[in-house]
């Protein structure tokens, strides 16, 4: 296995917490506003700066086929089997919840919806990038983008049998993905080197102060649906450079590079996880529960403390696929 970039596995960390929490019911709106612009955009951008160009098509597919959509399929199965087990309902329909699995259509049949959505967004990725002009890619990049989210903000939210506009295999959110992988991919060839002199502690702050004006300030709060898709670029674009540089800034600890180079299982097993939780959290503690649930601090504090736990957790399953099962998620070697 290729040495691992340090700052890459801190910034897939970041956003799998981020992830992690973002399904919690503790989670707050306050939470909630501050990652929402960049966990999800992180990921593509780091999935196109660690791309590297293979010598055919054939070999790019099979590839990506071995990385995402065969650890996909077997984890996001394994994952229905447990549900199924651990709701014990006579009614559950696990040919039902598997089949439409299949279709991968978002809030319908959507686990793990995340990696057959980046599996899929890789292929236009790989002929944009042959374009070979960083200006036209991006701009061909950025022109699809915004056509897909104009179809997400003008399409009747109900116009397709199964119930909203979302298509099979995330097809309108593919180009979207793209855009960042494709941000990723020049930003590493031919950005990164000349905007090192910029990597200070001064221009962090200044990052992180207008990434908190954007977020919370007044311009967030307009509803115009143009304004607002161009808008979430700039946020999503600022939030980026703010994880990239404190990734590059901060001393890379086991547990974080281990969760970072693993963030495929535990996408795939914190809401089993998470579920037993928030279960004990109400049955064994209902009263502490309710009380930091009604608390926008305390309710965001335990998020993170449960969102901590989940990841120490989730070093087990991770340990053992690595250890023993490592094809499962596209190895043939352990990560220590």
């Amino acid at each position: 296995m290729s040495k691992r970039i340090e700052w890459v596995d801190f910034g897939k960390y970041i956003c799998i917490m981020f992830v992690m929490l973002s399904h919690l019911e503790s989670g707050t709106r306050v939470l909630r506003t501050f990652y929402s612009p960049f966990f999800l955009t992180v990921f593509f951008f780091l999935a196109g700066y660690v791309y590297k160009q293979p010598s055919s098509f054939k070999e790019f597919f099979i590839k990506k086929t071995k990385g995402l959509f065969v650890p996909w399929l077997i984890l996001s199965n394994v994952t229905i089997g447990m549900s199924a087990i651990i709701t014990l309902k006579s009614d559950h329909n696990l040919l039902h919840d598997m089949l439409w699995n299949l279709l991968q259509i978002r809030s319908v049949g959507d686990v793990m919806w995340f990696v057959p959505a980046l599996y899929v967004a890789f292929i236009p990725f790989y002929f944009v990038i042959k374009i070979n002009n960083s200006e036209k890619g991006i701009a061909l990049a950025l022109l699809l983008s915004v056509i897909s989210n104009l179809y997400g903000a003008l399409m009747p939210k109900n116009i397709l049998p199964w119930g909203n506009y979302t298509l099979p295999w995330h097809l309108e959110y593919i180009f979207v993905a793209m855009f960042w992988m494709v941000l990723g991919y020049y930003y590493k060839s031919e950005y990164e080197c000349s905007l090192k002199k910029f990597d200070t502690w001064r221009v962090l702050i200044v990052i992180a102060v207008i990434y908190m004006i954007l977020i919370y300030g007044p311009a967030a709060q307009i509803k115009n649906k143009a304004f607002t898709i161009m808008f979430s670029y700039i946020e999503s674009v600022v939030g980026i450079l703010m994880i990239i540089m404190i990734s590059k800034r901060f001393r890379i600890s086991r547990y974080i590079a281990y969760v970072g180079a693993n963030t495929i299982i535990f996408f795939a097993f914190h809401g089993k996880v998470y579920a037993v939780v928030e279960y004990v959290l109400r049955t064994k503690a209902s009263g502490f529960y309710s009380t930091c649930l009604n608390n926008v601090l305390y309710s965001s504090l335990l998020a993170i403390i449960i969102t901590i736990f989940l990841s120490i957790v989730l070093i087990i399953p991770a340990y053992c696929i690595n250890r023993w099962f490592p094809w499962v998620v596209g190895r043939t070697r352990k990560i220590h």
